[in-house]
């Protein structure tokens, strides 16, 4: 896949939690379609803020770029962070809050 045949989606994960994320923690993002099929994933480190991400995935694979949506977890020793509803993606850059899922 050459990079002009690449469909690349970024944003940045945020949570609201006023906490030091400790060193160690993943965010792990993944981009489907409506019909939940993977086309794309990454993990980064998570940083104590927000955390970018990009994700490339083969044009050829997305049927309907505006129905592409996100999904992300945020995990360190701190908890654990994930999206509760699947994110649409914006045109230009889209933000993920996560919410805490664990006690």
């Amino acid at each position: 896949m050459s990079a002009s045949n690449v469909l690349a989606v970024a944003g940045t994960v945020l949570f609201r939690e006023k906490l030091a994320m400790p060193p160690g923690g993943v965010v792990t993002v993944k981009l489907v379609d409506t019909a939940g099929e993977v086309l794309a994933a990454t993990s980064v480190d998570a940083e104590n803020g927000p955390t970018d991400f990009t994700l490339q995935a083969d044009p050829a694979d997305v049927l309907d770029p505006s129905r592409l949506l996100l999904w992300a977890r945020l995990r360190s020793d701190a908890g654990v962070w994930g999206t509760t509803e699947l994110v649409p993606v914006a045109d230009d850059s889209t933000e993920i809050l996560v919410t805490r899922i664990d006690a």
